[in-house]
């Protein structure tokens, strides 16, 4: 029983560790792909830059809303419950080790711990909506909705629409602020190889920072 208790805690652990190297995977997409397929990076991504420009893309008409508010949705959805499994299976655990995740103080990290666990009980349920609204980082909200008990079809809901009030808010922006985003992300690609070559560089630079610390 135990052995297969620790298959799952494995599989969990990894999926989660997959996510995280998902999003740094997507980053070079974004100069990329901003301008020329911001519907794809969306799609892709749930990048919140990319979503401003699908908003400014609905202002210009290339685009229309519900297109656009649901291309960033499921990237997010279908893996946002990871976090939500880490919390139930693993408890207050789980929100130590991912408040700790690439930062080297354990002060905050503890810290980041309990504002999360009192956003958890003080919203209740409404905690899993407003995570991408709230500032602490998302997977520690739903950790602590998955530690408070939470069930998984209520959590699922929940998450889907805290996301869709997120991305109607974000592709409003990009819709409000119209062709002067247009303009920008314009200016963006025309220094799109740059962006990535400094991005990776990035990447690059804190994964080694990252390992001399461990």
């Amino acid at each position: 029983m135990r052995v297969g208790g620790r298959r799952v805690d494995g599989l969990l652990a990894a999926a989660i560790g997959l996510r995280a190297a998902y999003g740094l995977a997507m980053l070079p997409l974004i100069p990329l792909l901003i301008v020329s397929h911001p519907l794809l990076l969306t799609l892709l991504s749930g990048s919140t830059v990319a979503e401003v420009a699908v908003g400014a893309q609905v202002r210009l008409g290339a685009i229309s809303w519900p297109v656009a508010v649901l291309a960033g949705v499921p990237v997010w959805v279908l893996t946002d419950w990871l976090y939500w499994a880490a919390g139930r299976r693993w408890g207050d655990l789980a929100l130590r080790r991912l408040s700790r995740r690439g930062r080297g103080d354990p002060a905050k990290a503890e810290r980041r711990v309990e504002r999360a666990e009192r956003a958890a009980y003080r919203f209740g349920p409404a905690g899993a909506v407003l995570a991408p609204f709230l500032p602490l980082p998302g997977p520690l909200v739903y950790a602590a909705t998955g530690t408070a008990g939470m069930r998984l079809p209520v959590f699922l809901a929940l998450d889907l629409l805290g996301r869709l009030l997120s991305s109607l808010l974000v592709v409003t922006l990009g819709f409000t602020v119209g062709r002067q985003a247009a303009e920008l992300l314009e200016l963006g690609r025309q220094y799109a190889l740059v962006t990535t070559l400094v991005l990776l560089a990035v990447v690059v630079a804190v994964h080694v920072v990252r390992r001399r610390r461990a």
